[in-house]
């Protein structure tokens, strides 16, 4: 009947009820609690989420200290949502607090009611019994409104919660197959890696081993001497090969890399060949240990293809901080080449690859007769 009454005023006449202010009160608290309902704020700051939650049980003690109405289950619900939205600590200290000012407020109610006459008590009761028998039928219809009042903001917060859930469940697949994707992808990288390396540090060393052998191969019945020359050279190149293995582990084994020393160790051991000279100025400070093992890389791609293919006499070598990020070239005064010519070789793949990987760019600028200039900037 408070359902009629309040709904459809011009029942009031055939409803024998007179609604208080606390069925007013009542209403706007559920339809309060409906709107809320609506909203489920999971990926909003601890402090809104913790305001969410203040506010709808915040709304539930008036109704409890001033009226009969029944929405203690209300009450449960909203702790169930609390273990959603915040966090362990605040979901315990909402349940105590929440549970101690609740009834403290039932407290107070009982305590209203046992103070009212006991006169005005049974007239009360009497005036209800009196309505439904002159209204039957339409105590029925304010029944099922009072059901539908409760059921509506119970279903949904039911239905919210079960689609958090859900969607919870399937982001946890998504991040699954992702951690499955990232980890083949890890192992074709870490593939590449090992073939650029293995390129880098002995490729040349043992192209060379493979043509004095071939030659000691050939001379070795028509100039014996000059066979075990070749035989010379190869197990020199042999062990030298076993030698940039080691170093090439140690180096990018170290706990504390250091790209500035590496590169001067590599320049020392480049300036040993009477092929060229490098002249080198680098002024970095301490990188992390991806991106100064990356660079490092480079450099030897690049001192190494200027060995093997530019007839270069002298070669620069700097290495700075720029506003744009990180500046490392390499520029010799070797043949050059032509710069719409393709370069296919893995060597400048390579290096290309290994500056993508630090998100960088690369650029490589020749002309026959005039040398080549290479520029690899990579951002902070």
């Amino acid at each position: 009947m408070v359902t009629l009454r309040v709904l459809f005023p011009m029942l009031y006449d055939a409803i024998p009820y007179e609604s208080s202010s606390s069925d007013y009160l009542n209403f706007g608290v559920l339809s309060l609690l409906t709107v809320l309902s609506f909203f489920f704020p999971i990926n909003r700051p601890l402090w809104q989420r913790q305001v969410y939650i203040l506010v709808e049980i915040g709304c539930l003690i008036p109704t409890r200290m001033f009226s009969d109405w029944g929405l203690d289950p209300f009450l449960y619900l909203y702790l169930v949502k609390s273990c959603f939205l915040l966090r362990r600590r605040d979901v315990i200290v909402t349940a105590i607090a929440g549970g101690v000012v609740w009834h403290f407020s039932y407290a107070w109610r009982l305590m209203h009611n046992i103070a009212m006459p006991i006169e005005e008590f049974q007239a009360m009761v009497e005036k209800h019994l009196q309505a439904v028998q002159d209204v039957p039928q339409l105590l029925i219809i304010d029944a099922v409104f009072n059901n539908i009042v409760i059921y509506i903001p119970f279903s949904l917060l039911i239905i919210l919660l079960c689609l958090t859930l859900i969607s919870e469940r399937k982001s946890r697949q998504q991040v699954s197959e992702l951690a499955a994707e990232v980890e083949v992808l890890a192992a074709d990288l870490e593939r590449t890696r090992i073939a650029r390396d293995i390129h880098d540090s002995l490729g040349h060393t043992l192209t060379t081993l493979d043509v004095q052998l071939e030659l000691a191969q050939a001379l070795h019945s028509t100039n014996p001497d000059r066979a075990f020359q070749a035989l010379n050279l190869a197990k020199k190149l042999s062990r030298q090969s076993l030698q940039e293995v080691r170093r090439a582990v140690s180096t990018m084994r170290q706990g504390q890399f250091d790209l500035s020393v590496a590169l001067t160790a590599l320049v020392d051991q480049m300036n040993q060949s009477p092929t060229f000279q490098v002249e080198a100025q680098v002024n970095l400070p301490k990188l992390s240990q991806q991106v100064s093992q990356q660079l490092y890389l480079i450099v030897k791609e690049g001192l190494t293809n200027i060995q093997k293919h530019s007839q270069a006499s002298t070669v620069n070598l700097w290495a700075e901080t720029t506003p744009e990020g990180i500046t490392v070239g390499l520029a010799d005064d070797g043949i050059g080449f032509e710069e719409v010519t393709p370069r296919s070789g893995f060597g400048i793949r390579g290096m290309r690859e290994r500056v993508q990987l630090l998100k960088g760019q690369m650029k490589v600028h020749s002309a026959v007769g005039k040398g080549t200039l290479i520029q690899v900037t990579i951002p902070n």
